[in-house]
C-alpha cells in the first residue's frame, strides 16, 4: 500500500489521479491572511492556537509556491509592522522590570574618608659595622708583628700556601718480614690482575732484584715502585699475623686499612696473594 500524497503537485500526470491529503489549503488562506494582517498583531498577548500553527506550517509552502511574488509582498508588509510593535513592547518590559531605587530602600551611611597622606618616615643614622674583639685583636697583633719585622709579607704568603703530602710509603725495612719465601714461586707463576692505565716501567728500579719476576709484573701493572710494593706486601702479611694471633679473620678490608696506598690497589694485592695460596696456614703458622 503506497503512502498518500501530502500536497498537490501541478504538471504531474502521475499524481493527477490521487487526491492529496492537504488539498484544501485554499480554504485556510483567509485564516492565514487574517492572522498575518497587522490588525491581528496589535495585541501581543494574543497567540495562535496549535491548530492554527499546524495549518500555517502545512499550507505556507503551498501558498508561497503558487504565487511567490504576492507572498513576498505580503510578508514585507507584515515584517514592516513587527519592529515598531516589538520595540514598544520591549520598552514597556524594560521600564516595568527596573525596580524602584527609592521605595523600600535605606541609604547606607557615607564612609569616613581616611587620610591619603602616609606618615613621615623617621630618618635613622646608618649603623656602624660591628667588629668582634677576637677579630680586632687578630688584626692588631698581625700589624704589630709586621711592624716589628717578625712577619714579612713573603712569610705570610708562604704560611697560607699548603704543601701537598707527596711522600711515598717505601720504608719496607722498618716493617717485619713475614712474607712467604720467593722459592714458592716458579718460572710459570703469574699474578693475574687488571688495572687501568699503562704499566709502570721498572726496568731501572733500584730494588728490582728483591722481587720475583711475577712480582715485578704485578707491581708494574698496579703502577707501584718496587719499594712501595715491598712495603705494602710486608704490611699485609704483618697484619695477617697480628689478626691470626688474636683469632680473627683477615679480610680484604683489613688489607686496605693496613696499607698506605690506594684502597683499590691494596684489594688487588690481597686478591693476588689469596689466589696464589700465600695465605695458606703453612706459611702463617711458623710466625705465630
Amino acid at each position: 500500500m503506497a503512502d498518500p500524497t501530502l500536497f498537490s503537485v501541478p504538471n504531474s500526470p502521475a499524481l493527477a489521479s490521487q487526491r492529496p491529503l492537504f488539498d484544501d489549503a485554499e480554504q485556510f488562506a483567509d485564516l492565514i491572511s487574517k492572522r498575518a494582517s497587522p490588525s491581528a498583531n496589535q495585541d501581543p498577548k494574543l497567540k495562535p492556537t496549535v491548530q492554527e500553527y499546524s495549518v500555517f506550517v502545512s499550507a505556507a509552502f503551498e501558498l508561497c509556491r503558487r504565487d511567490p511574488a504576492k507572498w513576498l509582498e505580503r510578508e514585507k508588509k507584515f515584517m514592516a509592522n513587527v519592529p515598531t510593535q516589538w520595540a514598544s513592547l520591549n520598552k514597556m518590559q524594560k521600564v516595568s522590570a527596573v525596580p524602584s531605587k527609592t521605595i523600600g530602600r535605606t541609604l547606607a551611611p557615607a564612609r569616613k574618608q581616611l587620610p591619603t597622606t602616609s606618615p613621615a618616615k623617621i630618618q635613622r643614622p646608618p649603623r656602624a659595622p660591628k667588629v668582634t674583639p677576637k677579630f680586632q685583636g687578630g688584626i692588631d697583633g698581625f700589624v704589630r708583628a709586621h711592624n716589628a719585622g717578625v712577619i714579612s709579607p713573603g712569610a705570610a704568603n708562604a704560611a697560607r700556601t699548603r704543601q701537598p703530602a707527596t711522600r711515598e710509603d717505601t720504608d719496607f725495612n722498618a716493617i717485619p718480614d713475614y712474607c712467604p719465601p720467593l722459592s714458592t714461586l716458579n718460572e710459570n707463576s703469574k699474578f693475574r690482575v687488571e688495572w687501568k692505565g699503562t704499566p709502570l716501567d721498572l726496568s731501572n728500579d733500584p730494588h728490582r732484584h728483591l722481587l720475583h719476576p711475577a712480582e715485578i709484573n704485578l707491581a708494574s701493572v698496579l703502577r707501584l715502585s718496587c719499594a712501595s710494593y715491598l712495603t705494602s706486601k710486608r704490611r699485609i702479611f704483618n697484619e695477617k699475623i697480628i689478626r691470626c694471633r688474636q683469632g680473627m679473620e683477615f679480610r680484604k678490608t683489613d688489607s686496605q686499612k693496613a696499607c698506605k696506598i690506594d684502597v683499590n690497589k691494596a684489594s688487588k694485592l690481597w686478591s693476588a696473594y689469596e689466589k696464589i695460596g700465600w695465605f695458606d696456614p703453612r706459611f702463617i703458622t711458623p710466625h705465630l
